[in-house]
């Protein structure tokens, strides 16, 4: 920011040490054309030239107009520089040369520093590399070439030695003297304006390369975190099958194991009473079946717990069709979902395994194929049903099973079926189970 001050201070004082170079420069040449003329000396002053010069008026008229207009196309330029498009900045930087080369004819090529100030412009405020170089290196050209000693071999002007043949020595050296310190100012200021705009760039790659290298260790630590986060998934992953574990040990212990318990003393019981007395025994094996079915209750109220969600408040095919639709929006893949089992029956052991696997198999699919296209199909085939799950994913040559896959074949081995997976062409999964209870109407 104090740089960008900087910089607009020394642009400012070009701005005026250029308008007043031009001036006066333009001025000597009015004023002196004029006192010829008032002092009857063009005679004189024309043996001493060999081109007739311009009227005084249209010197003046023709250096600081398209001065003012040069000033004005520039700071226009620079307050809009965001949204010009690249011909339309192309198109200033000709204007710019046009009224710069106009401003030098004018004064004779008696000065060219005007060329600077816009090569600083130039430099600073295009932003396209092509046309800084094209414009830069012909702004160069023009500035070695417009020098008077060089154009007027080709051209014939008046120099600006030539208009003061009309003043004493004394001053005739007084106006080279300012005339050259001006024009040296506009040099010096120049190159410090130069100067700062290096440091400038200089300190802005710094910044640059320190926030490239807080990035670089920002993105290392991100992956030591992520590393970090994977295991502490793992754990927690380990962990919940731990708990879950102990929660089924502790179901099963607290239905399973008293009812069984009570059911063993109960049977010890009526062997002592069944010769004794028949109707005793008959009522111990009433209350033996009592305590027999309420187990079977508690057994199937602790396996209900382990149900989807999803499959306690919809049909198995609808709610297959609710967690493809929730994955496919979460991760924007495509998934395609044919089915044709709407009117097969389901234990839900059964059910719970087919949800399962197909939200495995999809998940797998995403996770590390990196998929972003998956075929999913439930279709029966005579006494069994057919899963495929097949997606356009990196696939694997040498398949190694994860938990994932093994998941899939315990769950498959539970209800007798078969699975059979291939990563030549993405991943396809494809298992069987039987079907115990067929369609509705069976």
């Amino acid at each position: 920011m104090k740089s960008n001050r900087t910089l607009n201070y020394i642009s400012l004082f070009m701005i005026f040490i250029n308008f007043i170079i031009i001036v006066l420069i333009s001025g000597i040449m009015t004023i002196t054309l004029y006192k010829i003329s008032s002092g009857f000396m063009a005679r004189d002053f024309l043996d001493q030239i060999t081109v007739i010069p311009w009227k005084p008026q249209n010197i003046a008229i023709v250096s600081i107009v398209p001065y003012i207009i040069l000033i004005s196309l520039i700071m226009l330029k620079k307050k809009y520089i965001d949204s010009l498009k690249k011909w339309q900045i192309a198109a200033l930087l000709l204007c710019e040369i046009f009224l710069s080369v106009s401003i030098m004819t004018a004064l004779n090529m008696s000065y060219n520093g005007i060329i600077l100030f816009i090569i600083a412009d130039l430099v600073t405020n295009t932003k396209d590399k092509s046309n800084k170089i094209i414009f830069l290196v012909l702004m160069i050209i023009i500035y070695i070439l417009s020098v008077y000693d060089f154009i007027s071999l080709k051209i014939k002007m008046v120099s600006f030695e030539s208009f003061l043949f009309y003043y004493n020595a004394n001053m005739k050296s007084y106006l080279m003297e300012l005339k050259s310190i001006l024009s040296t100012i506009n040099i010096i200021v120049f190159i410090v304006y130069m100067i700062v705009l290096v440091q400038d760039q200089m300190r802005e790659n710094e910044k640059i390369t320190l926030l490239n290298r807080k990035l670089n260790l920002a993105n290392e630590k991100l992956g030591v975190m992520n590393v970090q986060l994977k295991d502490y998934a793992v754990k927690i992953e380990s962990m919940a099958e731990t708990r879950e574990r102990n929660r089924l040990a502790r179901e099963i212990h607290d239905t399973l194991g008293h009812a069984l318990t009570g059911i063993s003393v109960g049977i010890d019981a009526c062997l002592t009473t069944i010769d004794i007395s028949t109707e005793a025994t008959k009522k111990q094996l009433n209350v033996i079946a009592d305590v027999a079915r309420q187990a079977i209750k508690d057994v199937r109220r602790s396996v209900k717990k382990l149900r989807p969600d999803a499959l306690e408040s919809s049909s198995l095919e609808d709610a297959l069709n609710n967690m493809i639709s929730q994955i496919s929006n979460a991760t924007k893949a495509k998934i395609f979902f044919n089915s044709n089992i709407k009117s097969l029956k389901f234990e839900h052991d059964e059910e719970d395994t087919i949800y399962r696997i197909v939200q495995e198999g999809i998940t797998n699919a995403i996770r590390h194929g990196h998929a972003t296209e998956i075929y999913t199909s439930m279709i029966r085939r005579d006494k069994q049903l057919n899963i495929t799950i097949r997606d356009n994913g990196k696939g694997c040559a040498n398949i190694k099973k994860g938990f994932g896959l093994k998941h899939i074949e315990e769950r498959v081995k539970l209800l007798n079926g078969t699975l059979e997976y291939d990563g030549s062409d993405g991943f396809l999964i494809t298992v069987n189970i039987p079907i115990r209870w067929g369609d509705e109407s069976d």
